[in-house]
């Protein structure tokens, strides 16, 4: 798999992480970076601009659960020897838009319409996440 690749997923799953603002899911961003030996981008070592989504305990509870999850299952597709590069990275982009959609599933219309905004401010058009055509 190209180092590049899969650092970018690295990176957009910690930027995931970084914007919901959970220290302990900072910290496996940070397990899964050094795993891969990527470098943090720097809009996600400024952490102070970051939006305050004033999440509930309950919100931050499923957050917690979602990215230990997505990070149980990217490390997996990561360990499996028996698939190619091309397979590996596809399934972690499904991954990556499978946690996507859960945590904005769980947002109040505000919070969504914060994080929306803040990532449109911070990456752009690219950034903002619409669902993949259906097959």
């Amino acid at each position: 798999m190209n180092t590049k690749t899969l650092r970018n997923g690295v990176l957009l799953v910690a930027g995931v992480l970084v914007a919901y603002g959970s220290p302990a899911l900072a910290l496996a961003a940070g397990a899964a970076r050094e795993a891969t030996q990527a470098q943090a981008a720097p809009a996600q070592q400024d952490k102070s601009d970051r939006p305050d989504l004033n999440l509930t305990d309950d919100q931050k509870a499923q957050m917690k659960k979602i990215h230990q999850d997505a990070k149980a299952q990217i490390e997996a597709v990561n360990n499996d020897s028996s698939i190619s590069a091309e397979q590996k990275h596809a399934k972690i982009q499904a991954i990556h838009r499978d946690t996507h959609k859960q945590v904005e599933a769980m947002l109040t219309p505000e919070q969504r319409e914060k994080m929306r905004a803040w990532h449109q401010s911070h990456h752009g058009e690219k950034s903002q996440h619409e669902a993949p055509p259906s097959n």
